[in-house]
Order: C-alpha cells, then sequence, then structure tokens
C-alpha cells in the first residue's frame, strides 16, 4: 500500500511541473543610455565622467599626466545595448568623441558627445 502512495505523490509531481511556453521571447530593453564612463590611470585609480542624460553628453576632467591621444575609456551602459566605438577601444580625446548607443530592441538610438577636458 505504501508504495502505491508513493506512486501516487511522484506521478502527481512530474505531472503538475510547468513546461515553459514555447515561442515566448522575453521583451527586449527600450533603453540606449551610458550608465557610466570611466577610465583608469592604474588600477587602483579610475576618473569618472559627469553623464547629462538630458543632453546627451559627457565631461570627464582628467590630471594633466594622462594623455588625451591614447585613452581607452570603459563604457557602461544598459543592459543589452549595444555602443559603438565599444567599450575599451583606444580614442584621441583631443577633440569630442561621439558615442552611438543603440538599444536592445533596436529602436531606440542616443549619441553622446564626450569631452575630455584636463
Amino acid at each position: 500500500m505504501k508504495r502505491y502512495i508513493y506512486l501516487f505523490f511522484m506521478l502527481m509531481c512530474i505531472v503538475s511541473c510547468e513546461k515553459p511556453e514555447e515561442g515566448v521571447m522575453p521583451e527586449k530593453s527600450v533603453n540606449a543610455n551610458i550608465v557610466r564612463f570611466r577610465i583608469y590611470q592604474n588600477q587602483n585609480l579610475f576618473f569618472d565622467g559627469t553623464i547629462d542624460a538630458e543632453e546627451n553628453t559627457v565631461v570627464l576632467t582628467i590630471p594633466d599626466g594622462i594623455d588625451k591621444h591614447t585613452i581607452r575609456p570603459e563604457v557602461l551602459i544598459s543592459e543589452g545595448a549595444i555602443v559603438t566605438p565599444k567599450s575599451g577601444e583606444l580614442q584621441d580625446f583631443t577633440n569630442p568623441v561621439e558615442y552611438k548607443v543603440v538599444s536592445e530592441n533596436g529602436e531606440n538610438t542616443k549619441t553622446y558627445k564626450v569631452t575630455v577636458n584636463y
């Protein structure tokens, strides 16, 4: 008798397991933002830019010892979004550089003007 009760409960557990709906994809993000713009002088010293989301600008102030011609910024963006130029790519910031962020769903695009000052 115990065996039948055990089999009954096992059968109920198997039957009651929910299967995920097929063909339903989670919604993709509509956000296209730069969340953080950072450069490292060394492993322990970094500088973060000031992001103005309304004006789509980033202003970064660095010390004189850092060469504006060879900066490799770390760009953190909205989840699933794509940024161009890519995070970690070497850039020349003697003039402002534009960063284009495209949302995960591809419907929203923002272009940020990044300026580096001493």
